[in-house]
């Protein structure tokens, strides 16, 4: 069943276009996987997604730039619902966020432990990473502890809260990537919706910081962009029966992008505003995600 939209496609185009053309990356340093692309060996598979990121990071030296977009599924599409095979029900279990190759249906999700310890824990010392999600998933997708809306205001995100459960489950999706985390996932699951109830601003006296500095899984630089639905909106349920959620991908994407094009010097503050009143009517809630507390009114570089 082909699920890929023309939405998506356009998406990963534009940015790669915008890596080379306004912030000097050199075209043979950017591979994009498509599905619209003639040569097979550059469609996003399963195989091919996990192989350019393996061969990417080990190439990755100290104060080099990295830049990871996926734009596509962090859920399983709605025609899904209602089937039953052993990879999907292996998806169904991932209690952590997940990406879906284009060949899901047959090799399963790549799921958040695996992002984690391939882009984070190998990343070097003064190089950057920054991780552009076009999808629903958190900030706990890539394991940093610290989470910025549009208020400015940093919390802790649910990777403290989760930690060690996350370790844990990413030594165990080396092994396997679709695989179940059985009793583990539900402790984390568990661990991070207490994190989530009782999420608040970063404590004055440091302790918080004393606690990131203990769990800190790299040595570089991770900014992580993404959105979630914005649940604290009243509208929220309305648009959530109305509005598919790779939908709603579609004006992120636009709004990013936009950003990213006509914004010369942009603070992250910048970034996070232009992009909530983009899609102020959809009821969605952009993020940034860092390894490290920022200011918003740092100027952000690719």
């Amino acid at each position: 069943m082909e699920y890929s939209q023309t939405s998506n496609i356009n998406s990963a185009h534009t940015l790669k276009n915008l890596l080379v053309s306004k912030y000097g990356y050199m075209d043979k340093n950017v591979t994009l996987l498509s599905d619209d692309l003639k040569d097979q060996r550059f469609h996003p598979t399963h195989h091919l997604i996990t192989k350019h990121i393996g061969r990417m990071m080990s190439n990755v030296r100290p104060n080099d730039s990295v830049f990871f977009y996926f734009c596509g599924f962090g859920r399983l599409p709605v025609q899904l619902l209602d089937r039953r095979t052993e990879v999907l029900s292996a998806i169904r279990r991932l209690r952590s966020d997940y990406i879906l190759p284009a060949d899901f249906e047959q090799y399963g999700a790549i799921d958040a432990p695996y992002l984690h310890h391939q882009l984070v824990q190998k990343l070097p010392s003064s190089a950057r990473l920054t991780a552009l999600f076009n999808c629903i998933i958190n900030e706990t997708g890539m394991g940093v502890p610290y989470k910025y809306t549009t208020n400015g205001m940093a919390v802790l995100t649910n990777a403290i809260a989760g930690s060690n459960l996350f370790e844990a489950g990413a030594k165990m999706t080396q092994q396997n990537v679709t695989g179940s985390f059985g009793d583990l996932s539900q402790r984390f699951e568990t661990s991070l919706m207490q994190q989530q109830q009782k999420q608040q601003p970063l404590v004055a006296d440091g302790l918080a910081d004393e606690e990131v500095s203990r769990l800190k899984q790299s040595s570089g630089d991770i900014i992580v962009f993404g959105w979630d639905r914005d649940y604290s909106n009243p509208k929220h349920k309305k648009y959530l029966s109305q509005t598919p959620s790779n939908h709603l991908g579609s004006y992120w994407a636009a709004a990013m992008e936009s950003a990213l094009r006509n914004k010369n010097r942009a603070t992250f503050g910048d970034i996070l505003h232009y992009m909530k009143s983009s899609t102020s009517e959809l009821v969605m809630m952009p993020f940034v995600a860092t390894g490290r507390k920022i200011n918003m009114d740092e100027e952000f570089v690719i």
